[in-house]
């Protein structure tokens, strides 16, 4: 007998799924109910040039900053080529700085483990009354040290680790306990680096919120039903992409011409 998830197409969780339920789960319904995918702006895009430079001077310590910089930028330039974000040429303008920040600090560390090649690792693991298995990928793992760091980056430094945050650090730690788990929150002026606090209370949220959406999907076998029995909040920044937003005004009839006629 199959599950609510494998009735309606999903094979497993993730971190940020569970987030994306827990903050905007009309997103996350359009989304994984109904295939539509959301672009991600220039914020986002600058995280995943920082950490490429910081990955290229984490596994090659000799390498010089410039270069690490140089990648990152061009990693930046790659993504953003077709973007209309305003923010662009702004998040542009820390990259280089949060990596130098990034790298000052990370190569303390030493070179990242690596398995079969690869510098990212794959976890997947399965958790107690959870149908599904939760997948995702180490940022940097030091086997040696039995330490696990993610990084983030941020315009305004975090004073702690954020609930989200720390529910993906359980889940890492569910796949490897017997490791530290920290997170590296850079800027382009500092870096925090936070240890991760009792994992297994996160982890009981991680089930928790995990359950809700079994309950949620196990409504109805309809993803469109389920869809459009929640309602977005479009003054949220996770609805700045534009083609989100017609989405939305197509499934949920916000467009001007949909509102029935008083």
């Amino acid at each position: 007998m199959t599950n609510a998830f494998e009735r309606h197409g999903l094979d497993h969780l993730s971190a940020s799924s569970i987030n994306l339920f827990v903050a905007q789960p009309a997103m996350w319904a359009m989304q994984k109910l109904l295939g539509h995918k959301s672009r991600v702006g220039a914020a986002a895009h600058r995280g995943t040039a920082v950490e490429a430079g910081v990955e290229m001077g984490l596994f090659d310590p000799n390498l010089p900053l410039e270069d690490c910089q140089e990648a990152a930028r061009a990693r930046f330039n790659q993504l953003t080529a077709l973007s209309a974000d305003p923010n662009v040429e702004k998040e542009r303008a820390g990259i280089a700085s949060a990596v130098a920040i990034a790298l000052g600090e990370l190569r303390q560390y030493g070179i990242p483990g690596s398995a079969d090649g690869t510098r990212q690792h794959r976890i997947e693991v399965e958790l107690p009354g959870v149908p599904v298995p939760f997948i995702g990928w180490l940022d940097f793992w030091y086997p040696d040290h039995g330490i696990i760091i993610d990084l983030k980056t941020q315009g305004r430094l975090s004073s702690k680790i954020s609930d989200p945050h720390a529910r993906q650090g359980a889940i890492y730690h569910a796949a490897h306990g017997n490791n530290e788990i920290r997170f590296a929150y850079v800027t382009p002026q500092k870096i925090g680096v936070y240890r991760l606090e009792d994992p297994r209370t996160h982890i009981a949220r991680v089930v928790s919120i995990a359950r809700s959406i079994e309950r949620f999907l196990s409504l109805s076998d309809d993803g469109a039903e389920l869809t459009a029995a929640l309602s977005p909040d479009l003054d949220s920044f996770y609805w700045n992409d534009p083609g989100s937003r017609a989405a939305a005004e197509e499934i949920w009839g916000l467009a001007p011409e949909a509102m029935p006629q008083a």
